[in-house]
C-alpha cells in the first residue's frame, strides 16, 4: 500500500518506465510489420499481429493503472488541483525526480510519435496490398468467367472446334 507522496511518485515513475518499454516493443513490431509488408510476406504478419495485440492489451492495462494511481494521488495529496496534466504532475514531484520524469516524458513522446508515423505508413501499405489483392482476384475471376463462357455448351464449341456429340442447346438435358 502506498502511503507517502514520494511512494506515489516512484510508483508513477515505474509505471511510465513500463509503458515506455511496451511502446518501444510496439515500435519494434511496427518496423518488422513494415519490412514484411514491403516484401508482401503476409503470412509472417500473423504472429506479429498476435504479439502486437497482446502488447496493446498490456499497454492499456498499464495506462489504466497509471490513471488510477494518478487519481488516488490527486485525491490524497492534491485535492485543490482541478486539472492535473502530466506536466503538472512532474512539477509537483520531488526535485530529485523531476528531471527523471521529464526525460522519461520526452522519450515516451518521441517513441509514440515514431510509432504513430510507422502505423500510418503501415496502414497505407496494407491498403496498397489489399488493392493489389483485389485487382488480382478481379483479373482471375474475369479469366475464369471467360474460360467458362468459352467452354460452355450454351455458347457453342470453342473457336475452331466442333462438338463431337449431338447438337446441344441451353435447355435442360441438352434438348433444343
Amino acid at each position: 500500500m502506498l502511503t507517502t507522496r514520494r511512494e506515489y511518485f516512484l510508483h508513477l515513475l515505474e509505471g511510465f518506465k513500463r509503458e515506455l518499454g511496451l511502446q518501444e516493443r510496439l515500435l519494434e513490431i511496427a518496423r518488422k510489420k513494415q519490412a514484411l509488408l514491403l516484401k508482401n510476406d503476409i503470412e509472417a504478419l500473423v504472429p506479429l499481429l498476435e504479439e502486437e495485440g497482446e502488447l496493446v492489451f498490456q499497454t492499456c492495462a498499464v495506462e489504466r493503472r497509471l490513471g488510477n494511481i494518478w487519481e488516488e494521488m490527486k485525491r490524497r495529496f492534491f485535492p485543490e488541483e482541478q486539472e492535473m496534466s502530466l506536466s503538472r504532475v512532474f512539477e509537483l514531484a520531488d526535485a530529485d525526480l523531476q528531471e527523471e520524469f521529464r526525460a522519461l516524458q520526452g522519450e515516451l513522446n518521441r517513441v509514440v510519435r515514431e510509432l504513430q508515423e510507422l502505423n500510418r505508413q503501415n496502414a497505407l501499405l496494407i491498403e496498397d496490398v489489399l488493392n493489389y489483392i483485389d485487382v488480382v482476384f478481379s483479373l482471375l475471376l474475369r479469366e475464369v468467367e471467360r474460360q467458362e463462357q468459352k467452354n460452355s455448351p450454351c455458347y457453342g464449341p470453342p473457336r475452331g472446334e466442333e462438338y463431337r456429340g449431338g447438337v446441344r442447346g441451353i435447355l435442360i438435358d441438352g434438348v433444343v
